[in-house]
């Protein structure tokens, strides 16, 4: 009997404890500083127009692989191994994402229009509505290339809304241009539908969507995607990561004050008609009690009887 419980014990302990990364990877503390400083290094390099951008990128790439004593070869393996285990991926670039924002805080960096909905709630004339995952990573293979979500209306949602879809990115791209699209179809109650889309390939850091105001009509779902192209290519270190998702969802003020009033009006002159009616029954009562019916304090008599 001890010894069994000596077996579950150690079970349980290696059951709760999280596999290491094999020691010929790079260790996750040390991808999430290599590729911090490789975020820092490309933003150097496209302010700098001294030659090509491939060229320019791939130069600063090769400083931060030789500050940390890292080959290339490595680096390209590693990336491959977590590939192949994206939640710890996904784990180090979020790391690496507030790392990012906090540097940009540090240097007065304008923190932009994703920050100005942060503090509003699920309700209210604006809202951030967003229920899904907040933070996505993409590569290109099938089925870890694409990010589906799906928004179904509820009573909140009012005619005329209009909605805004918004994230940042941030790339790994060994060569060329990154491919990737935005997209989000919207249904509405009358079987309406309109479709919307954006390159966000090459709009590194804050990307927005749009879907305007639809005032004919209300909303039944919203169903989109962020989609990263997946054409074949021998480049290993391509990825994308989305982070901080947002879907902001705005009221239209100025149509529903049109509606409130209308309410109102219709209720006032249900009010009216109420009282005009009121008044009508009660005129009829009245001429009916003159012409047939006797007041209780009027004198009553049997008809032919005598004095």
């Amino acid at each position: 009997m001890k010894h069994c419980l000596t077996y579950i014990i150690a079970l349980l302990m290696v059951m709760g404890c999280k596999p290491t990364v094999p020691s010929e990877y790079i260790q996750p503390n040390d991808m999430e500083n290599i590729l911090y400083d490789y975020h820092l290094a490309i933003a150097m390099a496209k302010s700098d127009y001294a030659s090509s951008p491939d060229v320019q990128q791939n130069a600063y790439f090769q400083a931060v692989l030789k500050k940390y004593d890292v080959t290339e070869a490595v680096f390209d393996s590693s990336l491959v191994y977590y590939y192949s285990h994206l939640d710890r991926l996904k784990d180090i670039y979020g790391n690496v994402n507030m790392r990012l924002a906090d540097e940009a805080e540090r240097i007065g960096a304008v923190v932009g229009d994703l920050h100005q909905y942060s503090q509003y709630g699920t309700s209210g004339d604006t809202a951030n509505i967003w229920v899904g995952p907040v933070d996505v990573m993409l590569i290109p293979r099938t089925v870890n290339n694409r990010f589906d979500f799906t928004v179904n209306a509820d009573s909140t949602f009012l005619l005329g809304d209009s909605f805004m879809f918004q994230f940042m990115t941030e790339y790994i791209w060994q060569s060329g241009a990154p491919s990737a699209t935005v997209a989000i179809c919207a249904r509405y109650e009358n079987d309406s539908i309109t479709f919307h889309s954006a390159n966000v390939a090459t709009q590194k850091g804050i990307c927005q969507l749009r879907v305007p105001s639809n005032t004919t009509s209300r909303l039944k779902d919203l169903r989109g995607f962020v989609y990263l192209g997946s054409e074949e290519s021998g480049d290993i270190r391509r990825l994308m990561f989305i982070s901080q998702m947002q879907l902001i969802r705005f009221h239209n003020k100025n149509l529903q004050e049109t509606a409130n009033e209308r309410t109102d009006s219709v209720k006032t002159d249900s009010l009216k008609r109420s009282a005009h009616d009121a008044r009508a029954v009660a005129d009829t009562a009245s001429r009916n009690l003159g012409s047939g019916l006797r007041s209780k304090s009027g004198p009553f008599r049997k008809g032919g009887g005598k004095n």
